[in-house]
């Protein structure tokens, strides 16, 4: 997987990259999403999931924490944004998640990089530019810290 950078002019360009990126994971990745609340996170993995012919609701895990989908594989959706305390994600069997049957996506993985450690990942930032239009830049990293 080559490092990349995107731009999207509105919601569903970012949903369309989200399909193209789907194509191209393997299973038991993970995928750090990085970017201000807002900057398209949730929408880029609605169309991952669109990628892999899911058709149900996809919402964001800010309050639920972590989203489960079962599509052509079972992607787990987590965002650390309101829980930022390690132990009580190890508590509620974060790890459990972290197989090579699941692709992880993860909002706000800083706040889990002690499990992330050593771990390969597919991070991704999202930059808001304006309104509508988002930069979406990707690069594979050998750990997060």
């Amino acid at each position: 997987m080559n490092d990349w950078i995107k731009h999207s002019k509105n919601y569903l360009d970012t949903e369309k990259l989200g399909i193209e990126f789907s194509k191209t994971i393997p299973i038991g990745s993970i995928i750090a999403l990085n970017g201000n609340l807002g900057s398209g996170k949730t929408t880029f993995v609605k169309g991952v999931l669109k990628g892999f012919n899911y058709d149900g609701e996809v919402t964001s895990p800010t309050y639920t924490l972590i989203n489960e989908y079962e599509a052509k594989y079972r992607i787990i959706h987590i965002d650390c944004f309101r829980e930022k305390n390690i132990d009580r994600w190890l508590n509620i069997g974060l790890i459990d998640y972290f197989t090579n049957e699941n692709i992880l996506f993860i909002e706000w993985p800083n706040h889990i990089k002690n499990i992330l450690f050593s771990r390969k990942i597919i991070e991704l930032n999202f930059e808001i530019k304006d309104l509508n239009e988002r930069l979406i830049c990707m690069r594979e990293i050998e750990s997060y810290e």
